[in-house]
């Protein structure tokens, strides 16, 4: 091999490691760009878990109560609509929360298996929580029709104004959670799918 040869031949070398140079911090890049999505697109979720431990539930713990206390409620459709509402809370936390840290790890797989396992939970927690929900309500309309003295026209009126309230609160609050619900799903699944692409290319 002549001297031209060899020339060539390291010069392919340089052009060669050049390319993988590039391709290498190209895929650095790619891997940092799909790392940040799924944390923007995962914020949305931790935000509202924020939102539902800030505000939310202090609302409820808050107003359930005086609402019973005003009216000379019984405490049993309160108290559970309260406990109900705390055990949602821990729940949702526990399962749903994922710090961003976990979106950085050189390993995804768990990260992957918790989001799946969210997935499959948050269906389940739906269609305990709905019908839950309703049992709850109506328990407490029926308590609230018993215990109401309908001789004072203030109190009643008062009554009757915080009953159209509350019911035009559940409607609310249940085409908000479905709608969270179904953002929710969303996410999970685009966060997998970014998840599992990155993992392929890795792979490859």
């Amino acid at each position: 091999m002549n001297t031209q040869e060899n020339n060539i031949l390291e010069e392919m070398r340089r052009q060669m490691a050049i390319l993988q140079a590039k391709l290498d911090k190209e895929t650095i890049i790619n891997d940092r760009l799909l790392r940040e999505s799924m944390k923007n697109n995962y914020s949305s979720i931790n935000r509202y878990l924020n939102l539902q431990s800030n505000v939310l539930l202090p609302i409820v713990l808050v107003c359930y109560p005086i609402f019973a206390g005003v009216f000379n409620l019984s405490w049993g459709p309160v108290l559970a609509i309260c406990v109900v509402c705390i055990a949602a809370m821990i729940f949702d936390h526990r399962v749903y929360r994922i710090k961003e840290e976990e979106f950085m790890a050189d390993d995804l797989v768990p990260t992957a298996l918790r989001l799946q396992r969210a997935l499959r939970l948050s269906s389940i927690e739906m269609m305990v929580t709905m019908p839950l929900t309703f049992v709850l309500f109506i328990w407490f309309l029926v308590d609230f029709y018993q215990n109401i003295d309908f001789q004072s026209e203030i109190l009643t009126s008062a009554a009757w104004g915080g009953l159209i309230g509350s019911c035009v609160g559940l409607v609310v609050g249940i085409i908000y959670a479905v709608k969270i619900f179904r953002s929710q799903q969303r996410t999970f699944k685009q966060v997998l799918d970014q998840i599992n692409d990155l993992v392929a290319a890795k792979d490859d």
